[in-house]
């Protein structure tokens, strides 16, 4: 059974710590004791095999593991393979509930415009280009500075709402409409390499295209066309961040019809061309299993805890 934070969405996540971790075949995971924050784990290669408290868990790519804090987190096997996984710790606001299971939750959380946010201990990602460029932005800050502190709360914050968006969309209490734009929204997403028209989506759904375009935009916000561009952008970004392919080989991989489209559209979007985008993201925290994940952790965070995290191992019983 999978438990559930939740807390007001009015409300912001404190940001502490986080990196990427890669390691080679054989990597276990060392015992790592929390506090008094949260990790959140998205495995993106490889398996990882870990236990929290008494659970054993296997993190398989766009697996998501969040681990509660004054809990102790150890490793059960070696992996199998190379691994990769993002870590992020934060410390969730004060009124933070935690239901084990959905049918705890108002109504309010259910419908059209949830007053709660709403964090599943495990969950499956659906699409990992979205979250990784909001990851890659938190991680890109610098948290020596006052304003960057404050933008890598609300980047946190973003990351779990968007984990919270497709939680609630995964639940049983969508409309029909809801449903059926997400079915298509995935069907978009497989079939992106073909640049679907509005047409082809209107085939597919078997509608009118000018009602499939209102019915949309009004479940997703924004028009079909424009939500096709939205991914490839994403792709485009992702691709950018995690690997060093040339702008060429890019455009061509996130399904755009030409070089010059991609860097112009892409200009357009964003205000800046793909090089000067992935220069951003060169001093991002890499960690290994020869390097420690031990960051320096600025005063502002840790008067937030009676323990500052030393990543280390459970207190022992008097």
């Amino acid at each position: 059974m999978t438990n559930y934070y939740s807390f007001s969405i009015d409300d912001v996540v404190t940001f502490m710590v986080g990196g990427i971790f890669s390691a080679h075949k054989g990597w276990k995971h060392n015992p790592r004791y929390h506090h008094g924050d949260f990790e959140l784990i998205i495995c993106t290669k490889g398996k990882l095999h870990l236990r929290v408290a008494k659970q054993e868990y296997t993190l398989e790519p766009n697996d998501l593991l969040l681990v509660p804090p004054y809990i102790l987190m150890s490793g059960t096997e070696p992996s199998p393979g190379d691994v990769e996984f993002y870590w992020l710790h934060f410390i969730l606001p004060k009124d933070t509930k935690v239901f084990e299971s959905t049918n705890s939750l108002t109504l309010s959380d259910k419908d059209e415009s949830p007053k709660h946010i709403l964090i599943p201990q495990q969950f499956k990602i659906p699409n990992l280009d979205y979250l990784t460029i909001l990851i890659h932005q938190l991680l890109n800050t610098n948290q020596k500075n006052a304003y960057d502190r404050k933008m890598a709360n609300y980047f946190i914050t973003m990351i779990i709402m968007s984990i919270s968006k497709l939680t609630l969309n995964q639940l049983d209490f969508k409309t029909k409409d809801t449903e059926r734009i997400n079915r298509l929204k995935e069907w978009i997403r497989t079939n992106l390499y073909k640049s679907p028209t509005v047409q082809d989506m209107a085939d597919v759904m078997q509608l009118n295209p000018q009602y499939l375009s209102r019915l949309f935009k009004k479940v997703v916000g924004i028009p079909p066309k424009q939500y096709v561009l939205q991914l490839k952008l994403h792709t485009a970004q992702a691709l950018l961040i995690k690997t060093n392919l040339s702008i060429k080989e890019i455009s061509a991989n996130a399904y755009f019809e030409g070089e010059k489209l991609f860097m112009r559209q892409f200009k357009q979007l964003t205000g800046m061309t793909p090089s000067e985008y992935r220069a951003q993201f060169d001093e991002i925290y890499h960690n290994n299993q020869v390097i420690s994940p031990t960051l320096p952790i600025p005063e502002e965070i840790t008067k937030h805890l009676k323990d500052v995290p030393d990543f280390g191992e459970a207190p022992q019983q008097k």
